[in-house]
């Protein structure tokens, strides 16, 4: 059987990812691009079975990172380093599709932040990139 094909990572210019990124703990960083990199680029829409991808709607989808650090590398087939603790993640990465590319809209820590008004705002955001990088005002 042949090897699944990646979908191509786009950061879109405008959006929080790079910037939410660097305000995560180190190991938490390193588990955020292990799922983005090896769950969200290989499994694409096919993660909406599960619990990892959820419709915002109008395109968005939310990649769901939870649970805790050994879980991620559980579904990414990479071992758990020893020397990392298994600690409790909540990260959510806001995306859309576009043919064999994934857009990378931003990124919402909510173990920190928690549901609500911020939350919603990191959406409203999301959306906001969407629609800047498909040319629409």
């Amino acid at each position: 059987m042949p090897e699944k094909q990646y979908l191509t990572l786009v950061h879109v210019v405008g959006s929080n990812f790079t910037r939410e990124m660097k305000n995560l703990l180190p190991n938490a960083r390193v588990v955020v691009e292990i799922a983005v990199q090896e769950i969200l680029a290989k499994d694409g829409m096919n993660l909406v079975a599960g619990n990892w991808l959820k419709s915002l709607g109008s395109g968005l989808w939310e990649f769901r990172i939870g649970k805790n650090f050994k879980s991620v590398f559980s579904k990414s087939g990479i071992s758990h380093p020893a020397r990392m603790s298994n600690e409790t993640i909540l990260i959510r990465v806001f995306c859309a599709f576009e043919g064999q590319e994934i857009l990378i809209l931003g990124l919402y820590d909510k173990q920190r932040h928690g549901p609500g008004r911020q939350q919603d705002l990191a959406i409203q955001n999301a959306r906001k990139a969407l629609l800047q990088f498909k040319g629409i005002r």
